[in-house]
This record gives structure tokens, C-alpha cells and sequence, in this order.
């Protein structure tokens, strides 16, 4: 069966919300991923059927708990009419298993609230090779290298420049492409987006750091790309499950 061309998959957010609309629709231009596309909003899953018979939607982004009609009977009947429309459900802690029922309703994944930059590039990344089964996007022109090559091209480029501030667009731009293939290829050859392997790097040479020198944690962070110690310590804690200090503090009794 051929696949379907589009230019790009198209986002429908659906949250009662508006500022919650806007926080994610920030987060998906941020990343300047040009395969995404947000064409559409909601405040209510009766809305968003309604949005639906007008668009050709391949992602529906929404909250679990709306007035009218809630995330979860929204999954239901999407899955159900739509097969093809990747669903995903906005959470907070409380509502977490809730959530996690909505993932046997046909929901593709859930987020917690609220979403992080990565969390998003994360989710889009895996949602992209999920609709690649049954999509195609249009390719850029590049020249004769292959798509593995250019990924090494630019893990190398990651792993010299990671404590830098890196503009994936630039880097696309350098090799002759757009971010958003770039980020298709690495997906491809790397099973991860640039942006999540630019992180795994900064937090293995943060943990080197930690474990083999007495620099002060925000010095550690400011080393591996991380200039705000907040930032830093939120994104090792994501990543490792402990806080820096903690895992010092751990490494060191070791």
C-alpha cells in the first residue's frame, strides 16, 4: 500500500485552557521542528470532533479532564473514527493513572503538565516514526552523502561543541537541509532526536565532572552547556532520577 504525501503532520490542541494552549503551541514553534504543524485548537473534546471533519489531523494533543467532554471519551471516539490520528493526553500527578487507563483507550502516549521543551521534542520525535508507516514527507535536496553519514557528521559536531549553546537549524542549514529532516534522519540512524542526544552527552560529562573533580555544581553545569543551575539540575534529575548533589554525594561513598 503507498503511503499518503503530506507536507507536514498536522497538530490539533485541545485544552479549556487558552494559556495552556499557548504554553504548548510555544514549545512546539520553539523547537523549530517544520514536520509538526499546529493548524488547529479546542477547549473541549466536542469542539475538537467538530475540528476534526475539517482538517486532516495526524496528532491530537489533549487534556485529560474538560467540560462538555473529557480526554479520555475523546481517545475513545478517536481511536474508533479516526484510527489513523495519533492521540496523546495532558496530565498532572493526580490524574497520572487516570491517564495511563487512557493509553488502553487507543491514546499513543500521555504528558505530564507542566510539558518541558525535551518532553515535547521527545514525543514528536517518536510520533513522527510512528506516522511514517502510513506518511510521507517530502525529502530536501542534499548532496551524495547518505542520511547515516550526515548523522555522524553531526554527532560528531555534538560531542566537540556540546557545552556550547548548539542551533540544530543552523547545523541542518550547514548541511544543506532543513532542521526537521535532520532531526527525521537522526530518528532514523540514532533512534533518538538531536536535541535528546545533545542532553544524554552534557549528562555523562556532568557526571564525569561531579564524581572526578570538587567543581560547584552550577560550575558543572555551566561546563556541559547548562549556564542556569536550574535548568541543569532539573534535566539531570530527568535524566538520572537524582539531583546532582545526590549523586555526589552517592558516587563519592562509593
Amino acid at each position: 500500500m503507498s503511503k499518503k504525501q503530506l507536507q507536514y503532520y498536522q497538530i490539533l490542541l485541545v485544552d479549556d485552557e487558552y494559556y495552556v494552549r499557548q504554553s504548548l503551541l510555544r514549545r512546539i514553534k520553539n523547537l523549530e521542528n517544520e514536520d509538526f504543524k499546529v493548524i488547529a485548537e479546542a477547549e473541549n473534546g466536542t469542539d475538537a470532533l467538530k475540528a476534526l471533519e475539517n482538517h486532516d489531523v495526524q496528532l491530537v494533543i489533549t487534556d485529560i479532564r474538560m467540560p462538555v467532554m473529557d480526554g479520555l471519551e475523546l481517545t475513545k471516539i478517536i481511536h474508533t473514527k479516526y484510527p489513523h490520528i495519533l492521540t496523546v493526553i495532558l496530565t498532572g500527578y493526580a490524574e497520572f493513572e487516570y491517564a495511563r487507563t487512557a493509553v488502553h483507550y487507543g491514546a499513543f502516549d500521555y504528558l505530564l503538565k507542566p510539558v518541558s521543551e525535551e518532553a515535547m521534542d521527545d514525543l514528536l520525535n517518536r510520533a513522527r516514526t510512528a506516522l511514517e508507516e502510513f506518511y510521507e514527507l517530502p525529502e530536501d535536496n542534499r548532496s551524495a552523502l547518505s542520511g547515516e553519514e550526515y548523522v555522524r557528521q553531526a554527532i560528531r559536531y555534538i560531542e566537540e561543541h556540546y557545552m556550547q549553546n548548539i542551533d540544530f537549524g543552523e547545523l541542518a542549514s550547514e548541511m544543506g537541509f532543513h532542521s526537521a529532516y535532520l532531526t527525521r534522519l537522526f530518528g532514523r540512524y540514532a533512534g533518538e532526536s538531536p536535541l535528546k542526544y545533545l542532553t544524554g552527552v552534557r549528562i555523562r560529562e556532568a557526571k564525569r565532572l561531579l564524581l572526578d573533580s570538587s567543581l560547584p555544581i552550577s560550575v558543572v553545569g555551566e561546563r556541559v552547556g547548562y549556564p542556569d543551575q536550574f535548568h541543569f539540575s532539573k534535566t539531570f534529575r530527568k535524566v538520572t532520577g537524582e539531583n546532582p548533589s545526590s549523586f555526589r554525594k552517592k558516587g563519592k561513598k562509593d
